[in-house]
C-alpha cells in the first residue's frame, strides 16, 4: 500500500514549523509520511495516533514523537476539550545539527529527567506561542527555544538504527530524495516529468513510476502540495490579491490556484481566507515572504 509524502516547508524566519490544534480544527490526518522529525505536545484531552500500523492513544501532558519516514496519522474528537501544540523539525536542520542523522532515530523515556524537562519546554513554546501577537520579538525567542529542544534531542533521545531495505531499494530511496530537494529548490520553475528526467539521467516513464512507488502519489500532485504549502503561507500571513500568490508560487494563473486550493482543502481560497477574517483567528505576525 502506497502513502502521501509530505513536504514540510518553514515559513522565512523560523528555524522549524510550529502550530497551535485549536487554530486549525483539522478531525482527520491521513497515513502520510515526511523526512522531517514531529512532536506533539497534548495539553488538554486527548488524540489517537496511527505510527507504522500501531495505535498510540495520546493523553493530557503526553509527547508523541514521529520520526523520519515513518507512516502515521490521527484522529482528533473536537466534541471534547483539546488542545495540543506540534512542532515540526524540518530535515534540513536535523542534517545541519547532525550530518549522520539518518543513521538515527528518536526514542522517548517518559521515566526520564529529560522527558521532563522536553514536556516543560513544550509548555514554555505554547505560552509564547499563545501570546504571540503581544511581542514583536516572539519569533527570536521561538528560534532559542527551538535550538533548546532540539538539543536535548539531540543528547537525550537519540539512538543508532539497522537499515533494513536493501541495496536496490535504497539506490532507489537516494534518488527519490535527490529529486524531491529537487523540486523543493525549484518548484516556482516551471517543473515537468520531462526536465526532472533530463536533469537526472533517467527516463520519463521510469521516474513517473519510481516516484509513485516510492512517494506515494504522482509527481504533478507532489509539487501541487508544495506550490499550495506556500501560496497558503501567502494567504493567511499577507493581503496579496490571488493572482499575486499564484504567480509568486509557480500556478499558471489565478483560476489554476482556486481549483487546486479547493480540491485540497474543500474550499475557495478567497472564503477561507474570509472564514480567517472572521473567527478572528490569531496567526503569525503578517511579513513579506518573497
Amino acid at each position: 500500500m502506497n502513502y502521501s509524502h509530505e513536504s514540510i516547508m518553514v515559513p522565512e524566519g523560523f528555524l522549524a514549523w510550529i502550530y497551535l490544534h485549536s487554530e486549525n480544527q483539522v478531525t482527520l490526518v491521513e497515513d502520510h509520511w515526511h523526512r522531517s522529525l514531529e512532536l506533539t505536545l497534548m495539553l488538554e484531552g486527548e488524540s489517537l495516533y496511527n505510527i507504522n500500523g500501531n495505535e498510540i492513544l495520546v493523553r493530557e501532558n503526553e509527547l508523541v514523537l514521529i520520526n523520519s519516514g515513518e507512516i502515521h496519522s490521527c484522529q482528533i474528537d473536537w466534541s471534547k476539550p483539546y488542545e495540543a501544540l506540534t512542532i515540526i523539525f524540518p530535515f534540513d536542520l536535523l542534517k545541519q545539527s547532525n550530518p549522520s542523522v539518518e543513521k538515527f532515530f528518536f526514542t522517548l523515556d517518559n521515566d526520564s529527567p529529560s522527558y521532563t524537562q522536553l514536556v516543560s519546554m513544550f509548555r514554555e513554546t505554547y505560552h509564547l506561542f499563545k501570546k504571540r501577537a503581544s511581542n514583536p520579538h516572539y519569533q527570536l525567542k521561538l528560534n532559542s527555544v527551538f535550538y533548546d529542544i532540539l538539543y536535548l534531542l539531540m543528547t537525550s533521545f537519540i539512538t543508532e538504527k539497522k537499515l533494513s531495505l536493501s541495496v536496490k531499494s535504497q539506490k532507489y530511496w537516494n534518488r527519490c530524495q535527490m529529486i524531491i530537494e529537487h523540486i523543493d529548490e525549484h518548484y516556482k520553475e516551471q517543473l515537468t516529468l520531462t526536465s526532472l528526467s533530463r536533469d537526472f539521467g533517467i527516463s520519463k516513464e521510469h521516474l513517473a513510476r519510481t516516484f509513485k512507488e516510492y512517494m506515494g502519489t504522482t509527481f504533478k500532485k507532489h509539487l501541487t502540495r508544495i506550490r499550495l504549502f506556500y501560496a497558503y503561507q501567502l494567504l493567511i500571513y499577507t493581503d496579496y490579491s490571488l493572482l499575486e500568490i499564484a504567480m509568486k508560487e509557480g500556478f499558471t494563473d489565478s483560476r489554476s490556484f482556486i481549483n487546486s486550493f479547493k480540491e485540497i482543502y474543500g474550499i475557495t481560497p478567497q472564503k477561507y481566507r474570509k472564514t480567517l477574517a472572521n473567527h478572528h483567528i490569531i496567526r503569525h505576525k503578517k511579513y513579506d515572504l518573497t
